[in-house]
């Protein structure tokens, strides 16, 4: 599976990101239990198509289709930073009102770390926190702090993407990396 990745280049005196996200991981544990599901449907006749088929068919889309992430971190974006400022969604952000930049994972919702699973005694429980912690490692975002609150530059980065961005913004700006 390919990984999340940014490109920068100059405009002026700023410097652009455009950050693609990695693609979701799929959940083939449910795909495949789903596509028991709907077989064993099809052959039991009128009662299981509607019975099982219905549900099967569900959970294929689910495990196979649905990303776990938020919205934000589904799709690309785009900001710019100078010497002085981050524009990014439409606001401009000064360097002096930028208490600091850091990586949080949306899944976890910890920041600059793994996240931390613990393993229940259900075993479809289980493979559903195994499949969380799978997503997490491509839900990681740069946030900047200020004003007492959080705005999101990207999103849907692994931890290698996540540390370059964070690095290369804080160069730019002349801040610290904690």
């Amino acid at each position: 599976m390919a990984g999340s990745e940014y490109r920068r280049h100059q405009d002026g005196n700023d410097s652009v990101f455009d950050v693609t996200p990695a693609p979701a991981p799929k959940f083939m544990l449910m795909v495949i239990g789903s596509g028991i599901l709907s077989l064993l449907g099809l052959l039991m006749g009128p009662l299981g198509w509607i019975l099982f088929l219905p549900i099967g068919i569900f959970g294929i889309w689910f495990g196979y289709f649905r990303d776990g992430r938020p919205v934000a971190h589904r799709s690309s974006s785009s900001f710019r930073v100078s010497p002085t400022t981050i524009t990014a969604n439409g606001r401009t952000f000064a360097k002096d009102e930028i208490h600091r930049l850091i990586i949080k994972n949306a899944i976890s919702n910890e920041v600059l770390g793994d996240p931390n699973v613990v393993i229940p005694v259900s075993t479809s429980t289980a493979m559903g926190v195994a499949h969380r912690a799978q997503v997490s490692k491509v839900a990681n975002e740069l946030e900047l702090e200020t004003g007492g609150k959080a705005y999101p530059l990207a999103g849907g980065m692994d931890h290698t993407t996540a540390y370059g961005l964070l690095h290369d913004v804080s160069k730019i700006l002349g801040l610290a990396i904690t």
